[in-house]
C-alpha cells in the first residue's frame, strides 16, 4: 500500500473509531439511566413490601384473624382488596419473568462487549491507531462494569419480588 493510501486508510479508521466512541458513549448514558431506574425500583419494591407487611399486621389486629386467614377473610368480606392483592401477586410474577429476560440480555451484551474489548486491546500493536483505540478500551470496560452492576441490581429486585410473591402466596 502506498504512503498516501495508507494515510487515507488510517484516516478512515480514525473517523470510524471516533464515531464508534460517540455511539458507545450514548449507550453508556442509556446504561447509566437504566442503572438509576433499577436503583429507584429497588427502593420502590422494598417500600411496597414493607407496606404490605404493615397492612397485614394492621388487618390481623383489626379483624382478629391470623395471617393465613387474611385471604379468605378479604375474599368473603372485602373482595376488592382480595382481587387487588391477587393481581399484585400475578404482576410480581410477571415482572420477575421480565427481569430474568433482562438479565439474559445483559449477559449477552457483556459477552459482546468483551469480544469488542479484546479486539480493541489487540489493536495496541498497530501504532498508527493505538491512541484512537485506547478510549474505546475504556468505553467497553465501562459498559461491561455497568451491565454487571445492572445484573446485580436486577437480582436484588428479583429477591424483593420473591418476598412479595411469598407473602402473597395464599392470595390466588
Amino acid at each position: 500500500m502506498s504512503s498516501e493510501a495508507n494515510k487515507k486508510f488510517v484516516s478512515n479508521i480514525k473517523k470510524e473509531i471516533q464515531q464508534k466512541i460517540k455511539t458507545e458513549n450514548k449507550n453508556i448514558k442509556a446504561l447509566n439511566d437504566e442503572n438509576m431506574e433499577l436503583t429507584r425500583s429497588i427502593e420502590g419494591y422494598s417500600n411496597f413490601y414493607h407496606e404490605v407487611e404493615h397492612f397485614f399486621t394492621e388487618s390481623m389486629a383489626d379483624f382478629n384473624v391470623k395471617e393465613d386467614e387474611l385471604p379468605d377473610y378479604f375474599k368473603s368480606n372485602i373482595n376488592e382488596v382480595y382481587q387487588n392483592y391477587s393481581q399484585i401477586r400475578l404482576d410480581a410474577i410477571d415482572e420477575k419473568n421480565h427481569l430474568n429476560e433482562y438479565i439474559l440480555h445483559c449477559k449477552k451484551e457483556i459477552q459482546t462487549n468483551q469480544r469488542s474489548l479484546k479486539f480493541y486491546k489487540s489493536q495496541y500493536s498497530d501504532s498508527d491507531i493505538f491512541s484512537e483505540c485506547l478510549p474505546l478500551v475504556d468505553v467497553y470496560e465501562k459498559k461491561i462494569e455497568l451491565y454487571e452492576k445492572n445484573i446485580q441490581k436486577t437480582n436484588d429486585i428479583i429477591s424483593t419480588l420473591d418476598e412479595i410473591i411469598n407473602i402473597l402466596s395464599n392470595w390466588k
